[in-house]
């Protein structure tokens, strides 16, 4: 049997066929993502508020307003505003409006962020006036509300220290008073709410490996073609050899198997190394999980291959077609797809069940993002679940096989 195993497993090794879709399709796929998604994830990240800044005479008489602008300004991790100075408020309006459409300003660039300028008024009372227009679920209105929380708070911060000047002048004096009295409480405290960080490209990783695993099946499929008398010679000489036919599938199927896996554990490396793709530090499990993976794309692969009366060519394309729907359904053709995918799958739950693509990508993301093992031991069940149906499937169409002569 050992024999069969390991002859199967050379055989299956010089089909070049398989390694381009086993092994080079993730691996240059997952190259193309590494270009593609390079800047995905800072796509989330706060950037500094292009801001207008009416620098006149005003303005100069507001010291103190001037200050929180400049430090609001200053280059750093904390630096909250991006300030284009000008000289008048019909400026700052024509900035403004030239930016909304996308038009050269006059400092010579496009500057589509500016949405916005600040002012101090001949009262002497800053103010900020903000583009309309602005989507409330879009990031030009976020930015608008915090222009707003900063003139607010300015505002807010002067009445309170004139109310106090008013009423008791000697606590102005102490500047540790007077810090305490402006300090802003922070009640909020920030926690993880995830075993890691969200990153919103490794998702596209994730289905790349459920797919990946699902090409895997072509090695099943080929490694039943070759054991079928009537498609090829070896499956010929096999049927008439010493050893029975339940030990030559059964060797077959652990080669199909153990080739599928090494391309998956290949692939997964160059996405862990070369793409520098996090998964939490969980290597271990991620391996377990590309084996139960392996396992489902072989029993994919026999239940297509054990169908009798269909070329090879016809069962590829079969299997291909089937892969890439499934696919379609783990958000892997970008993020529209993906905005899809979990409307689909929120609306009806039960077709993850019946999608081996959605269940192997699942499976990583609760890896990445649980911090029990509970969701991820439920996929792999439902994985291994599917496997059984396959192979059991399978067996019915293999055995029901009969040959006149060989």
């Amino acid at each position: 049997m050992f024999n069969v195993f390991k002859g199967a497993l050379l055989t299956l090794a010089r089909e070049k066929a398989i390694f381009i879709w086993v092994l080079a399709f993730p691996l240059i796929l997952s190259t193309m993502f590494i270009f593609m998604f390079s800047n995905l994830d800072d796509a989330g990240q706060f950037e500094p508020i292009r801001t207008a800044v009416v620098t006149d005479a005003h303005y100069d008489d507001a010291p103190g307003f001037a200050d929180m602008v400049d430090a609001l300004a200053e280059p750093g991790e904390n630096q909250m505003l991006d300030i284009v100075r000008v000289t008048s408020e019909d400026e700052a309006i024509d900035l403004m409006r030239t930016t909304a459409t996308g038009g050269s300003t006059a400092n010579g660039g496009l500057n589509e962020s500016v949405i916005g300028y600040l002012m101090v008024s001949a009262s002497g009372e800053p103010s900020v006036h903000v583009r309309g227009g602005a989507a409330p679920e879009s990031i030009d209105s976020a930015n608008q509300s915090i222009l707003k929380v900063i003139v607010d708070n300015y505002l807010r911060s002067t009445a309170l220290i004139k109310d106090v000047a008013q009423e008791n002048p000697a606590a102005l004096s102490d500047p540790a008073a007077v810090a305490q009295l402006l300090e802003v409480q922070d009640l909020t405290e920030k926690i993880d709410i995830t075993q890691n960080p969200p990153k919103e490209s490794v998702r596209f990783y994730f289905a790349l490996l459920a797919m990946a695993a699902l090409f895997g099946g072509q090695v099943g499929m080929v490694a039943i073609c070759r054991t079928q008398p009537n498609l090829s010679a070896l499956g010929a000489r096999r049927a008439l050899g010493a050893v029975s036919r339940a030990k030559t599938l059964a060797a077959t199927l652990g080669a199909s198997w153990v080739l599928s896996f090494a391309c998956l554990v290949v692939a997964y490396a160059y996405i862990r190394l070369v793409a520098g793709v996090d998964f939490g530090g969980r290597d271990v499990a991620c391996i377990v999980v590309l084996g139960v993976s392996a396992l489902v794309a072989t029993a994919f692969g026999t239940l297509l291959g054990s169908i009798a009366r269909i070329d090879d060519g016809i069962k590829g394309g079969l299997l291909s077609g089937i892969v890439c729907i499934a696919s379609l359904f783990s958000g892997l053709y970008g993020s529209p797809v993906m905005k899809m995918a979990d409307t689909i799958n929120a609306a009806a739950p039960a077709l993850q069940f019946v999608n081996p693509a959605v269940q192997i990508s699942q499976t990583f993301y609760s890896i990445m993002y649980y911090d029990t093992y509970q969701r991820t031991i439920e996929h792999v069940l439902v994985l291994l679940a599917m496997a059984l149906v396959l192979f059991a499937i399978s067996s019915l169409f293999i055995r029901r096989q009969r040959y006149a002569s060989l």
